[in-house]
């Protein structure tokens, strides 16, 4: 399906489920210039099943940039076969979508090497602007491209609404998401992403500090835990720094925002996969996050360390 085709398809009810990362809501941004003007939710793979007013779509709906949840894939899967008959076209770029290609036909629209969903979007057609699909590059695959004014202005305001979220706002991560889309769509800069954006130098030097304590874990591989309490960090600039110094590989070890479950964070420069490295069933082969039982550093270190010895 290409976007002349989902063009023909757009209703006046017709509304968007997008990513909260800055691919997946430059994306949504793209759906809203191209006419799609039902509204906007924005959320998470693992959000579409859970969520009431998701769970059974009511009205033609375009996907973008959602991927198949990694701790409950069969929910995604069964959530598309559900709604199927309401999903105008879903747009993704993570590796495991196979399985929705199946059930959706030509109305998934699918390239797991495309480096963002807008890359994903202009291949088939849609309009995106050269600035938006720069930043989207940046947001998504920041190893491979370099930030932009664009994507530094969302990314830091995001970071710091993550912050606030922590801290019990739950809305904070919303507004900026539905600000940033906004101000793309109508050019005007919005003044809560701006204000958002001033306050990233708190968040910056607990990063600056959380780079400084990574310690080698296995090989070139660097650890570094942040615990529950401990200042907020930037967890894609702790990577990105890592890797200045030296490491191919970070793994962090911190807590969830929404309900204090240990996670484990991995983001890699190198060529390894580690959507396939660590048996997930899609995602970003460079920076996956861990749940349950595999949030463990002793066997994330055992994972790497086995890697080490079949290369060697």
């Amino acid at each position: 399906m290409k976007a002349v085709e989902i063009a023909n398809n757009i209703t006046a009810d017709t509304s968007i489920i997008a990513h909260g990362d800055g691919d997946g809501t430059i994306a949504a941004a793209v759906l809203k210039k191209e006419g799609v003007n039902g509204g906007v939710t924005v959320t998470q793979p693992f959000l579409l099943h859970k969520l009431p007013f998701l769970a059974e779509l009511k009205k033609p709906t375009i996907v973008v940039d959602i991927a198949v949840d990694n701790r409950e894939p069969e929910k995604t899967i069964e959530w598309a076969r559900k709604n199927a008959h309401n999903i105008v076209a879903w747009i993704d770029h993570h590796k495991g979508g196979e399985e929705l290609a199946e059930i959706l036909g030509d109305k998934f629209i699918y390239n797991p090497e495309a480096p963002s969903c807008p890359a994903l979007m202009a291949e088939v057609g849609f309009d995106v602007p050269a600035e938006w699909l720069a930043a989207a590059n940046a947001c998504d695959a920041p190893t491979k491209f370099a930030p932009t004014n664009l994507s530094e202005r969302y990314n830091k305001a995001f970071k710091v609404a993550l912050v606030a979220l922590q801290a019990g706002d739950r809305s904070a991560v919303a507004e900026v998401q539905n600000a940033f889309i906004e101000e793309l769509v109508s050019g005007v800069e919005s003044e809560l992403l701006t204000a958002q954006a001033a306050k990233y130098e708190a968040l910056n030097a607990a990063t600056d500090a959380a780079v400084a304590n990574i310690k080698p874990l296995v090989g070139d591989v660097g650890y570094v835990d942040i615990p529950e309490g401990q200042a907020s960090v930037d967890v894609t600039q702790v990577m990105l720094r890592g890797y200045k110094r030296g490491f191919s590989t970070v793994v962090i070890s911190t807590v969830s925002a929404e309900d204090k479950t240990p996670l484990v964070l991995i983001g890699t420069n190198s060529e390894t996969d580690l959507v396939k490295l660590f048996g997930l069933n899609g995602g970003n082969t460079s920076r996956i996050v861990l749940y349950g039982d595999k949030a463990n550093v002793g066997l994330v270190r055992d994972t790497f360390a086995a890697a080490l010895r079949k290369d060697s």
